[in-house]
């Protein structure tokens, strides 16, 4: 067995072990899956402020801002601040149909990121919660009621992050991504259901204002000012939780090369906060977050680039080959006879794993469509 076969073994093991640990977590925690809707008293629901920070989002900011008014939660306990980040664009004409708005405050500032954007909301909050958005996102009318029904049945809660799913998918990149999100979706709750939950996204969480305030509000975080905000307060020992059935859709990259930018930040973010946060890495004193959550994550992005660079030298080599073979007895050689025999057939074992996986993999799908249409079906 050569080295490479050792790898993609170990890899295709962790990948198994992983999936299945989920699934486990899935059977045992799907009767908590359900909504409390319909026994929520509406009168004790606390005011929340959603920040919105901008920058050159003219033509997304408007759907964003209408999204919100149409959202099922008292009026009176439902405000926005909208912060335009330096854009060069027209969003600050755009916010300016909102100026005489008494729910909606509108601020701008010199281009200092979305981690200031939000800081510079955060200071003229005056409810009991906020909600970070992103200003091209737009949410489902039950998702707030959703998200904030769980700080009403757990006092201690200090942050729910909430499903961002793709809107409208078109190009085969973004639906390869609407696949993908549901699939963290499913996953993230599950690491909610263990207490180790690794990220409450940007695009649509919610937390208690003095809680935010206390520890310092969104740093930088590498250009992933979420997951280092999610890092702080799970070291800090407060609990985080996410929200299956509040749902938002975001606008996906629509090509390769703009997805491969976003993932590159996405990983020099996340390997950037895990290093500074390297002290949380098996440490029991935070349960599941350092003991699991962590370690499977950074073990995820290395088994994810130790199979990508096999993937790519097996594939080179593959059309060196075939190039070779040409050059050597002509094209009729290269692939030979095109007649199917069973006796050809590969039956090593990594075969069977990898079938196992995809499997796994489509279960993992199925999964997650019946942990939201199981809390729609219960209401």
């Amino acid at each position: 067995m050569s080295i490479l076969d050792i790898v993609i073994y170990v890899a295709a093991f962790l990948a198994v072990y992983m999936q299945v640990f989920l699934f486990i977590t899935f059977i045992q925690k799907k009767g908590l899956l359900k909504s409390d809707l319909k026994n929520m008293d509406i009168g004790s629901l606390p005011a929340i402020t959603f920040l919105v920070p901008c920058w050159n989002e003219q033509f997304t900011l408007a759907n964003t801002i209408e999204s919100l008014r149409k959202i099922n939660y008292p009026q009176d306990k439902f405000f926005m601040i909208v912060v335009d980040d330096g854009s060069v664009d027209g969003t600050w004409q755009e916010m300016q149909k909102y100026k005489d708005d008494a729910q909606i405050q509108i601020l701008t500032q010199k281009n200092s990121g979305k981690h200031e954007a939000l800081n510079n909301a955060l200071r003229y909050a005056k409810t009991e919660l906020v909600a970070s958005i992103d200003a091209d996102t737009v949410i489902k009318s039950d998702a707030l009621m959703e998200a904030v029904s769980y700080f009403l049945k757990d006092k201690e809660l200090s942050s729910v992050g909430c499903s961002v799913l793709i809107k409208t998918p078109k190009t085969f990149i973004q639906k390869a991504q609407s696949i993908e999100y549901q699939m963290y979706s499913f996953s993230k709750k599950m690491l909610s259901f263990l207490g180790g939950v690794l990220v409450v996204p940007g695009a649509f969480s919610i937390f208690k204002t003095k809680i935010l305030s206390d520890i310092g509000g969104w740093h930088a975080g590498n250009g992933l000012e979420d997951l280092e905000l999610t890092y702080r307060m799970q070291v800090s020992g407060y609990k985080v939780a996410h929200c299956h059935s509040a749902i938002a859709y975001t606008s996906g990259p629509k090509s390769l090369r703009s997805l491969f930018k976003q993932r590159l930040r996405w990983g020099y973010g996340f390997l950037k906060n895990t290093s500074e946060y390297k002290y949380a890495m098996f440490n029991r004193k935070l349960g599941n977050f350092g003991f699991y959550t962590l370690p499977t994550a950074l073990l995820s992005y290395v088994v994810i680039l130790t199979v990508f660079s096999i993937s790519w030298y097996r594939i080179f080599n593959f059309f060196y080959e075939k190039i070779m073979i040409y050059r050597l007895v002509g094209f009729n050689a290269m692939f030979g006879d095109f007649s199917f025999s069973w006796f050809f057939v590969n039956t090593k074992a990594i075969v069977f794993i990898t079938i196992v996986i995809i499997v796994l993999y489509v279960f993992y799908f199925v999964c997650y469509f019946f942990v939201i249409f199981y809390a729609i079906a219960v209401r």
